[in-house]
């Protein structure tokens, strides 16, 4: 009984297989046969693409860039405008759209041009873009304004204790002669850095040297959206410095020292980074032996234009010596804060 049993079910596979080549049952029929058989019509396809040449990928661009330092054409650079697989229509079921290839986004000129009215030109009618773009970049970012946030909590922490005892202790004392004392309040002042920085700019172009006109640029750009952001704190705040003066915080020149600081850092490294650092400390002392400033003013100008210059020479949140700023939570503890991690490889 079992044999009869079992030649029966190789008898009905051998013939449901025999009516399937015969065409007389096709493939297709089912709930899915219709997706079976084009899956079968594209794997032909496929396997035939050799013999019918290579395929074409759609929505590859390659925009060259134009190199002008005498290489042969065949080792240009080019330029990746936009990139996604190859689609095959038909390997998709019905009903489902074809996914979009990404828009090709217009090359923005870098690098001066030979002209220097052309290039100004050029960068004016750009600049309000630039600006919004890295201002977005900056206070739209949750750890800049996590930062900034622990930053003003410090500052306000600082009020009025210490800010009052730094304060006496400047009435009776002086870290700088008063020669020395004008000398670093005018290497703080805004003013002599956006002279810097658009000299750096106009350097750049007379040479044709990319990397210093556009760290010029980049300076000019961070040195006004942290002159414009200090401007409007201290309108808000209100508050009045040791010598009797209004709008004194946060510090306008230890903000703007410290983001051209941080911009020639990120641009040249320590060695021209750790002078200018040191300059943004000695700005600082002065701004609180002069009595322009209170402490907690300094404190939070500093971590402003660090904040705004290190995001606009970077595409990442900021780092600080190769670590990166996280939020930190201790639910154990109720605890909240910012925090410094450093990945030690992959």
């Amino acid at each position: 009984m079992n044999a009869r049993i079992r030649f029966r079910i190789v008898a009905g596979v051998m013939a449901i297989s025999a009516l399937v080549s015969t065409g007389m049952v096709k493939a297709g029929d089912g709930p899915s046969g219709d997706w079976v058989a084009r899956a079968r019509e594209v794997a032909q396809r496929r396997l035939a693409a050799p013999a019918a040449g290579p395929a074409v990928l759609e929505s590859f661009q390659l925009n060259p860039v134009s190199v002008s330092d005498g290489r042969p054409p065949a080792r240009r650079v080019v330029e990746v405008e936009s990139f996604s697989l190859a689609v095959d229509a038909a390997s998709q079921p019905e009903g489902v759209e074809s996914v979009a290839a990404p828009t090709t986004t217009p090359a923005i000129e870098r690098g001066p041009l030979p002209d220097l009215w052309q290039t100004i030109v050029r960068d004016v009618k750009e600049a309000p873009g630039v600006l919004w773009h890295d201002t977005k970049r900056t206070f739209g970012n949750p750890y800049n304004l996590i930062f900034l946030l622990g930053a003003g909590g410090a500052s306000l922490a600082l009020r009025p204790e210490v800010d009052d005892d730094i304060e006496d202790y400047y009435d009776e004392h002086h870290s700088f002669k008063e020669d020395w004392r004008d000398a670093f309040g005018a290497m703080g002042n805004p003013a002599t850095h956006f002279g810097f920085a658009c000299a750096w700019y106009l350097i750049g172009q007379q040479a044709q040297d990319a990397k210093t006109y556009e760290v010029g640029k980049r300076a000019i750009s961070a040195l006004s959206i942290t002159g414009v952001t200090t401007v409007m704190l201290k309108l808000a705040a209100c508050t009045d410095s040791p010598n009797g003066e209004e709008w004194a915080w946060p510090s306008g020149h230890v903000s703007s020292t410290m983001a051209l600081a941080t911009v020639l850092n990120d641009a040249y490294g320590p060695l021209v980074g750790i002078p200018m650092f040191g300059i943004t400390g000695l700005v600082a002392v002065e701004r609180l032996d002069s009595g322009e400033h209170h402490f907690s003013d300094v404190v939070f100008g500093a971590a402003l234009g660090w904040v705004v210059a290190e995001t606009v020479m970077k595409e990442h949140r900021p780092e600080i010596f190769g670590g990166e700023l996280v939020p930190y939570a201790d639910p154990a503890r109720g605890a909240a804060g910012v925090a410094w991690v450093k990945s030690l490889g992959h």
